[in-house]
């Protein structure tokens, strides 16, 4: 099934997106992407809000993408 992460999912003002079949490539790409490009916010975040983060992705990979695709 078709996953999808926008990065403004995870309260970041960019228009990253990341779309794959395989959950965990998507949940690798969006947690590298947000530890790359917002390394600094990331960092200075409390270690409750990264945990809130993260957990954030596992709960978004989990779900489908609502759209209908089933495959890419």
């Amino acid at each position: 099934m078709l996953q999808i992460i926008r990065c403004r999912d995870l309260g970041f003002d960019d228009d990253f997106i990341v779309a794959d079949n395989d959950p965990q490539k998507v949940k690798e790409k969006i947690i590298d992407h947000v530890k790359t490009e917002h390394r600094e916010d990331f960092e200075s975040f409390s270690d409750s809000h990264q945990e809130e983060i993260l957990l954030k992705i596992d709960v978004l990979v989990k779900r489908g993408c609502g759209c209908g695709v089933l495959k890419l």
